[in-house]
């Protein structure tokens, strides 16, 4: 009973502590038996941790509004904290300790011990990630895209580009009001929206030449402009490189321009104001605008209150609690006027400023005169920076050219010798300073990013302040900046004061032999014309003996001149130096020497050696060779810090003095040499590798020839550990010194023959420092052998690997890497964990790139190529079919290129996986990829294929290439469409198989859904050429869903099978279209009927509402654009019932089967109306270009060129128009063409025929060629002889039967004046005319007042130019045969056939 009553009572409390017991025993077991599971979730929480705080960050970057705003601090750093942890911990699951030493099993306690400290992590990752973030603000810079005015005037700027009736639109504005702001948003809007092809950005500034801007225009369009001293053969050079593209659309913009600049001298001709090119500029004055041509002109507003404050607010990060604050800085930036320079430089200054910092702006600015509001914004900003090394820093950008992107390591050279910086001892000290102080002016908007990541940009409303601020006297310096084409007569005092002084030589400048200037600090000079043109004299420094920083680019000294004793920086840089050892003795406080690109005339090895003991920095990097030092030169300088050698390629001289001399600089930290003896640079660095922290060497002569010496000065040499091996001993690899070396190197590139060990072993602990290797020849078989032995973080900072014609190479790694199964994305950890550009070529053995287990680690690619690897099969293999569990992923791939890979058939193959290796991108997510190119894939026979291209995969896909892939049937077929749902543009050449590019039959979409029944919906550009094989561009297209809606450009070239584009269900999908060329030989028509499609529902007129160039080529076949049923006679006409209302361009080449053009009945009214360009080309059957009242259709037409043509006899028939002689519209026929070029119109017999009286035609006609045309009898008939008022250019070649240019026409009558005057005809060229008599037989007087150029060649039959009087004042001459002018008084002789000079001027008629 007892035992009853005791089990009673201890039973509860036993079974308690059992189930206590038995939880706390399956919770260590858990630990155990679920790792895998616990550590993959670990890695899962850490990745959506990490993406969490990258979006917080992001936010703080970009200055946003971040809620709540107490966690936006603390939270990263707590998460960076529990990071550490993380990657300890999951370090430790790669490592051998995880497997027992003896048997190699799994050990227990070590797994128990990792699974513990995962949960407990994966406890406080679920605490960070329950505090949420809200991003209310919005971003605080000088943009447009955030402030509603900012967006109704860029809205306002791009409408006005679009409009046809613009060619130049003008934006002004105060200074600092965001002129370049806005014009750089419209730039990147156009670019986005692709309104143009090309655009093109030239900072203009107040003092640059004509010439400084065509080199920019020419660099930014990427034209080529070998003229470089004549501006006006220049222009015509430019011109000529315009017209080559001038089917493009350009857009151009000028920024920052002062004064009004001659476009015709700049290389724009009036023929180049088509309506695909357009400028923008931009400038304070609209007058300037104005006067340049630009009908529209933007004003770009200051801010309104509300939105100047919001601005204001988001820029200095100020709190909406804080209500004091607030209200001080309303105050403030009401004080600001509106203008967002003054109200982002404040704001910034501000940031985390006490409430009295803001007090004490507010009264400085209230203080300040109402129009100098921007610059007393500056002048606040500028006295509340740190120190006097912020502000003299900023002084010193001020001198550089207005606009020029400011090297940093040009400033600490400047600084270093003005001593800026107190506190710095060395160089690498003053440039870690100089960076520290640009980043600071940055943030505070006091500078801007420069052109490159080590430049910087002072904005030039500051850069006038700053000088402004040198001029008063109050500062170290006053400075003058001239841009000087002849030196300038000028007071021998006025120089005297300045302190700084650039000079930039436009020309062969003749300097004086003294300049005087006693308080000079620094110069500068450069020449724009390069080394050798201007002449440094002998004496010319001799009155500057306060200068203490001296930087001469681009002159000749041709005999030593006499420097200031005191000068510390000396740079003779891209000089002619015809100076020796000894002008440089005298320079005892030298500390700064460079050299960089200059040619040495001078042997300095023959030299006596001088002294440099306090030289930090020599640089000997002469354009040509190396510089021939003497020994013992480099022994003097114990304070050398930085050399640099340059070539020492060829040379079999003495080095063992350079080896024994480099050794002994103890203070030298970066060194460059390229070289390719490689025992003297094993000596060389033998001595000094433990002090040199950066170097340079190279012994690859084709990266030299790719990175020319004159980049070295403006990238971060001072920073880099490169080292480039070519040809080396394989022996030498395994040097201690060598593989110490490597050790070191940040950039690593390899051309060894005969290494055929792994590439592993040549650094024995790794690549530790290592982010860039190339290797090239190495007859390795493997990168990585023997995988269980090499740590996972071996090439942990690797950046960039590339592999070219490694013949040996079989794959990457012999072996998989266990540890690495694990690896998921965003967590820093795998063999190439960092990897961001892969690139191999000319791998013979390879067949697989990586196994799956490395292929998992790279997380980070963004780049990958693949060319000429012939065995290659895949990318990733995995041998394991347990491991198939889901797709590979590369999260941050944006580029692939697959190129001739003739075996090639899967990114990924999987065992058993029998059928997708015929898909190319099958099992694989490439979620960020941008750009595809697949060129000659000889085996891939599908792309893309729904069921195994993951979902999600090919999101963001703009760009794709298919090029001669010969198993490919087509691009896309059926729902696998979708997958290009953002695709931009497609390019597909060849492919012998490849029968229709996107095939809808099959596809399934939801009709109620909008976006499922949009298909290529972003697609803006289709490219198709070559395409034997292709017989349909879209099949089976369903009803009911939208295709193509957004196509901006369709070129389809060479595609022999193809009969028409599209069928007619299509008719209505092509709103955006703006370019459509065609090239096929067997095309008869755009739209077609497909298979099956029925005749009812079509539209009765195509509208092509936005098509601005239409190119028809080589189509025998072609008649129409779309058939119509019992539409009898329209096929003849080219254009019937198809509405072009914007078309600008219009090429019709080698068409066989049309017999019309135009149709006034058949092409709708409207069409046409902006036709400015016209070209017709050999279309055999066509009997005339317009006839009747179809011409009225090109009223608006400038330029019309035919050529050839066996039907063509007439141009224009006028047969049958009708006008109305009341209407002054109707009475101008043709009165916009400027242009009309005829060439071999064999069967041409009129260029005009019946044109009625009262009419006007040709009024405008500026240029006039016809050539070989043998049938013309004339040109026009007298009656038009007085039409041609504007006419500037009359050229007639090799036609046989003309015999005048105005002739007698059937029944014409008299009555006609007897003067007629071409008031703009300047040049008549009369060549290879066998029957030409006369200009004109009726006896009019004909006056020429323009004419200076009349060219006559091989016209035996003319006696006289013209039956009546000739008055040409200008005309000198005639020009013959040989270009010999001959003057007047001359006499024609038909008998001699040439012209001569007469006795008499009553010859001449």
């Amino acid at each position: 009973m007892e035992a009853l009553i005791v089990e009673a009572i201890v039973r509860p409390f036993a079974d308690k502590i059992i189930e206590e017991l038995r939880t706390k025993i399956s919770r260590q077991f858990k630990y155990l038996y679920r790792y895998d599971k616990i550590i993959e979730e670990l890695r899962t929480k850490v990745r959506d941790l990490e993406k969490q705080r990258n979006d917080v960050e992001e936010a703080k970057k970009y200055a946003l509004v971040i809620i709540p705003e107490v966690e936006v601090d603390v939270w990263p750093k707590n998460v960076d904290d529990l990071k550490k942890k993380v990657d300890e911990v999951l370090h430790r699951t790669t490592n051998s300790e995880i497997r027992c030493q003896c048997l190699g099993c799994p050990n227990i306690f070590t797994r128990y011990s990792l699974s513990k400290d995962a949960t407990k992590m994966i406890t406080e990752i679920d605490e960070l990630v329950k505090v949420k973030f809200e991003m209310v603000g919005k971003r605080a810079h000088h943009g447009s895209e955030d402030l509603k005015t900012r967006v109704s005037t860029k809205k306002k700027i791009i409408r006005a580009l679009e409009d046809t009736d613009n060619s130049i639109v003008g934006i002004c504005g105060l200074p600092g009001v965001g002129k370049t702001t806005m014009a750089k948003e419209v730039e990147t809007q156009v670019r986005k929206d692709k309104l143009f092809d090309e655009v093109a950005w030239v900072t203009v500034s107040k003092d640059t030449e004509i010439k400084i801007i065509q080199e920019k225009l020419a660099e930014a369009l990427g034209l080529k402009i070998e003229q470089k001293t004549n501006e006006v053969e220049r222009a015509s050079r430019l011109n000529e490189e315009l017209f080559k593209k001038r089917k493009k659309r350009i857009l151009v913009i000028f920024d920052d321009v002062w004064t009004g600049i001659d476009l015709e001298n700049l290389g724009f001709s009036s023929s180049s104001h088509r309506e695909g090119l357009k400028i923008l500029l931009t400038s304070r004055f609209e007058e300037v605008c104005r006067g340049m041509g630009a009908l529209t002109n933007i004003k770009v507003e200051v801010l309104d209150s509300d939105e100047a404050f919001a601005f204001f607010k988001n820029i200095s990060k100020i709190s909406n609690d804080d209500t004091q604050l607030l209200a001080i800085a309303k105050q403030v930036a009401e004080e600001c006027k509106g203008l967002p320079l003054a109200l982002e430089v404040v704001g910034k200054t501000l940031i985390n400023s006490g409430l009295y910092a803001w007090k004490d702006a507010l009264y400085q600015l209230r203080n300040s005169r109402l129009e100098d509001k921007v610059y007393s914004s500056i002048e606040w900003s500028y006295k509340y920076l740190k120190s006097d090394e912020h502000r003299s820093l900023l002084l010193l950008c001020s001198l550089f050219p207005e606009d020029d992107s400011i090297p940093i390591e040009r400033l600490v050279r400047y600084a270093w010798g003005l001593k800026l910086f107190k506190s710095t001892k060395k160089l690498s000290q003053t440039r870690d300073r100089a960076r520290t102080i640009s980043d600071n002016l940055k943030s505070c908007h006091l500078l801007l990013p420069g052109d490159e990541e080590e430049e910087v940009i002072l904005h030039d409303v500051i850069r006038d302040f700053c000088l402004s601020i040198a001029s008063k006297g109050e500062h170290w310096y006053t400075v003058k900046h001239d841009l000087v084409t002849e030196w300038p007569e000028h007071d021998a005092d006025e120089y005297e004061s300045y302190s700084a002084i650039f000079l930039t030589f436009q020309g062969a400048i003749r300097l004086p032999s003294r300049f005087r200037c006693g308080n000079l600090k620094l110069l500068r000079m450069q020449s724009l014309w390069g080394a050798g043109v201007v002449n440094i004299p002998e004496n010319f420094f001799d009155d500057m003996q306060e200068l203490i920083v001296i930087d001469i680019d681009g002159l000749l000294i041709r005999s030593p001149i006499q420097l200031s004793k005191g000068l510390r920086t000396l740079h003779l840089d891209y000089c002619v130096l015809g100076i020796g050892m000894s002008f440089f003795g005298s320079l005892k406080n030298l500390e700064i020497l460079t050299l960089l690109g200059s040619v040495l005339s001078v042997d300095f090895s023959r030299d006596e050696v001088v002294e440099h003991s306090n030289i930090k920095l020599l640089d000997l990097r002469f354009s040509k060779g190396p510089c021939p030092l003497p020994p013992g030169f480099l022994l003097g300088m114990k304070k050398l810090e930085e050399l640099y050698l340059g070539d020492y390629f060829n040379i079999n001289g003495e080095k063992e003095h350079i080896i024994q001399e480099v050794s002994s600089l103890k203070a030298l930290n970066n060194l460059q040499i390229n070289t390719d003896d490689t025992r003297f640079l094993m000596q060389l660095f033998q001595g000094c590798s433990e002090e040199v922290e950066n170097f340079q060497i190279n012994q690859d002569r084709q990266f030299l020839r790719e990175y020319s010496v004159g980049n070295f000065l403006y990238s971060p040499e001072h920073s880099r550990r490169d080292l480039a091996l070519d040809n080396i001993d394989p022996n030498m690899l395994s040097e201690p010194g060598m593989k110490s070396l490597m050790r070191k190197s940040e950039q690593l590139s390899l051309s060894v023959k005969g290494w055929n060990n792994p590439v592993i072993e040549l650094a024995e602990d790794g690549f530790i420092n290592l982010k860039s290797l190339k290797l090239n020849l190495l007859d390795s078989e493997y990168l990585i052998d023997n995988a269980g032995s090499i740590p996972s973080d071996i090439f942990r900072n690797l950046e960039s690997l590339s592999l070219t014609r490694m013949s040996r190479l079989k794959e990457m790694c012999n072996a998989n890497f266990p540890r690495m199964e694990h690896v998921t994305r965003g967590v820093s950890e795998g063999l190439f964990c960092n990897l961001k550009n892969f690139n191999a070529r000319d791998c013979d053995k390879m067949k697989r790139m990586f196994s799956q287990s490395v292929a998992k680690g790279m997380v980070n690619l963004e780049e990958l190529t693949i060319r000429l690897c012939p065995s290659l099969e895949v990318v990733s293999v995995e041998t394991h079919e347990s491991e198939i569990t889901e797709p590979l992923s590369f999260p941050k791939l944006k580029v692939v290129r697959l190129e001739d890979l003739k075996s090639f058939v899967s990114f990924r193959s999987q065992p058993n996986a029998v059928g997708l290796r015929q898909t190319l991108l099958n099992q694989v997510t490439l979620p960020k990829v941008k750009e595809l190119y697949i060129r000659r894939l000889g085996s891939i026979e599908k792309i893309l294929s729904m069921e195994e291209t993951p979902s999600g995969s090919l999101n963001r896909l703009q760009f794709m290439v298919v090029d001669n892939c010969d198993k490919l049937v087509n691009i896309a077929q059926s729902n696998s469409i979708k997958l290009l749902k953002n695709l931009e543009t497609l390019q597909v050449k060849g492919g012998r198989a490849l029968n229709v590019i996107f095939d809808f039959e099959g596809l399934n979409v939801n009709n109620d859904n909008e976006e499922e029944i949009s298909i290529l919906g972003q697609l803006g550009g289709l490219e198709l050429y070559r395409g034997d094989c292709l017989v349909h561009i879209t099949r089976m297209v369903p009803k009911g869903i939208r295709v193509f809606q957004n196509l901006q450009q369709l070129e389809v070239k060479n595609c022999g099978r193809l009969r028409y584009l599209f069928p007619s269900s299509m008719i209505n999908s092509f709103v955006c279209l703006e370019t459509l060329a065609v090239c096929c030989g067997e095309i008869e028509e755009i739209f077609g009927r497909e298979e099956g499609e029925g005749e009812g529902g079509m539209a009765s007129n195509i509208a092509f509402r936005k098509l601005r160039r239409l190119v028809l080529t080589d189509l025998k076949s072609f008649v129409i654009f779309r058939s119509q049923p019992n539409a009898v006679g329209l096929r003849q006409t080219l254009l019937n019932q198809v509405t072009l209302p914007n078309v600008s361009e219009l090429y019709i080449r080698r068409l066989g089967s049309i017999e019309k053009i135009l149709s006034m009945e058949e092409t709708p009214s409207g069409s046409l109306n902006r036709l400015r360009f016209m070209l017709v080309d050999n279309c055999d059957k066509l009997v005339n270009i317009a006839q009747s009242n179809s011409i009225k259709l090109l009223k608006n037409l400038l330029i019309l060129k035919v050529m050839g043509g066996r039907a063509l006899n007439v141009i224009f028939d006028f047969e049958g128009l009708n006008v109305n002689n009341d209407n002054e519209e109707e009475i101008s026929i043709l009165g916009q063409l400027g242009g009309l070029e005829l060439y071999r119109g064999d069967c041409l017999v009129h260029i005009t025929r019946m044109v009625p009286k009262g009419i006007r035609v040709f009024q405008n006609l500026k240029l006039l060629t016809v050539v070989t045309c043998d049938k013309l009898r004339y040109l026009f008939p007298a009656s038009m002889i007085s039409s041609f008022v504007c006419l500037k250019t009359l050229s007639v070649r090799s036609c046989g039967e003309i015999e005048e240019i105005f002739g007698r026409e059937e029944e014409e009558e008299g009555g006609m004046a007897s003067k007629i005057v071409f008031p703009e005809l300047k040049s008549i060229e009369l060549i290879g005319l066998p029957r030409f008599k006369m200009f004109c037989s009726h006896t009019y007087e004909l006056v020429f007042p323009s004419l200076d150029l009349l060219k006559i060649q091989d016209c035996p039959v003319m006696t006289k130019f013209c039956s009546g009087q000739l008055n040409a004042p200008k005309l000198k001459g005639v020009q013959t045969e040989n270009d010999e002018v001959l003057t007047f008084p001359i006499s024609l002789d038909c008998n001699a056939g040439s012209v001569h000079n007469s006795p008499s001027s009553s010859d001449c008629e």
